[in-house]
């Protein structure tokens, strides 16, 4: 867990709310300076609070639904803000009794001990543009919701549900209306007919706008994760604007700890006890190098064959070998942003096959092209797929660490 360093001689806490934010102001020293209640998020009268003091403050709040109107004001006013990870904030300073004026307090003296693990401000300006990204998917999981409703609805009554394609819905329309007899369940089925078409003409219209205002602001990049293996438009433009600044990644490691593809470990006596941490991290990032990680392992030609190899030594377990190929890929990423290459698969593939025992009899049965596409398998790599679940995080030290998929590196 990293911490946040504050320099300044003031440090404020607020705990945030909806209609109310309590605040507290200490010096160095934890004497206390202002400890009231806001009413109204009044950010001018917080203003006057804290005016003594405003020439060398930090100010903090906890991560929540409504941080974003405070961090503007923050910035615009010319004060220092961390945003605190609320999850671990909770972890440090977990106590027996909790309220407003408590939590207020206990924010500050963290803060002014140097025990703030911070999470990322997104910049202002393109806060906008990335909620429309997520809107967008957020329309596309709700149409997925109906989709597999009508679906379900078909193999209730026995029927083998039509066949259709995004692109031209109107044969499968036609074939679902014209199987339904009851006159209920056929106003039903137009109801949800109707609400995919509405959801197909409002997610067309942000992807064309998405994909405008992409190509003006960052087309390159867009373009350099194009070249990824099951990265296409959609999951791009989400790898996109999840991401950020990538230069926010010191490492490799962080990147791929924030895509929520490493987990971390509880250890006690040198022994590793368990695994932790599995939703700290992006959600739309996991779920974007996942699904590409799928693709890839479809339509590629030479990672098909490795994650064939790659799951049957993992036992058949698809979510794992799965989750290697997404850990690979994302490491690709951070590297082809960091350095504006593209991408590379001889790198990727001479990185899958250390996941391979050495001296360990290879599975067969590879069908056609993948037998004459596959490379030999290198012999002098240290196990990625031993018996350690995957994905797991550090250890006690470097030289015990698991990393991404049995290494030390990530």
């Amino acid at each position: 867990m990293k911490y946040y360093t504050s320099t300044t001689e003031f440090n404020c806490g607020i705990d945030l709310h909806a209609r109310q934010m309590y605040v507290c102001v200490m010096d160095r020293q934890g004497k206390k300076l202002v400890h009231t209640n806001v009413r109204d998020n009044d950010f001018q009268f917080f203003l006057k609070l804290v005016e003594p003091y405003k020439h060398s403050l930090t100010v903090c709040c906890e991560c929540m639904f409504g941080w974003y109107w405070l961090a503007d004001a923050c910035q615009q006013a010319g004060l220092s803000f961390v945003l605190a990870h609320a999850l671990s904030v909770k972890a440090i300073h977990g106590g027996k009794n909790k309220n407003d004026r408590i939590d207020s307090e206990k924010l500050t003296h963290l803060l002014r001990s140097n025990l703030i693990p911070p999470a990322y401000v997104y910049p202002a300006d393109k806060r906008p543009l990335r909620a429309l990204l997520r809107q967008r998917i957020f329309y596309v999981w709700r149409r997925s919701e109906l989709l597999a409703r009508i679906h379900s609805h078909q193999l209730a009554h026995n029927r083998i549900p039509a066949k259709q394609t995004r692109r031209q819905r109107d044969p499968w329309k036609e074939q679902l209306l014209a199987a339904e007899d009851n006159e209920l369940r056929r106003s039903a089925l137009k109801n949800d007919l109707a609400m995919i078409q509405h959801y197909d003409d409002q997610i067309q219209s942000m992807e064309q706008e998405l994909m405008r205002l992409t190509k003006d602001l960052q087309g390159r990049d867009y373009e350099l994760l194009q070249s990824v293996p099951g990265i296409g438009r959609s999951l791009g433009l989400t790898i996109l604007y999840e991401v950020g600044d990538i230069a926010r990644f010191p490492t490799v490691k962080d990147f791929v700890s924030y895509c929520r593809l490493v987990k971390g470990t509880v250890a006690s006596a040198g022994k590793i006890k368990g695994l932790r941490g599995a939703k700290l991290g992006n959600p739309y990032l996991r779920w974007a190098f996942g699904e590409a990680a799928v693709i890839a392992k479809r339509d590629h030609y030479v990672i098909g064959p490795l994650s064939q190899r790659l799951e049957a030594q993992m036992n058949g377990n698809k979510f794992k070998s799965n989750t290697v190929v997404a850990i690979k890929l994302a490491r690709a990423v951070y590297f082809m942003l960091k350095n504006k290459t593209v991408f590379d698969p001889e790198r990727l593939v001479a990185s899958m096959q250390k996941c391979f025992r050495p001296g360990r009899r290879q599975p067969g049965r590879l069908t056609g092209r993948a037998t004459e596409a596959t490379p030999p398998l290198a012999a002098d790599h240290v196990s990625c797929a031993s018996s350690t679940p995957v994905c797991v995080g550090q250890a006690s030290s470097p030289a015990d660490s698991i990393g991404t998929c049995g290494q030390v590196h990530h």
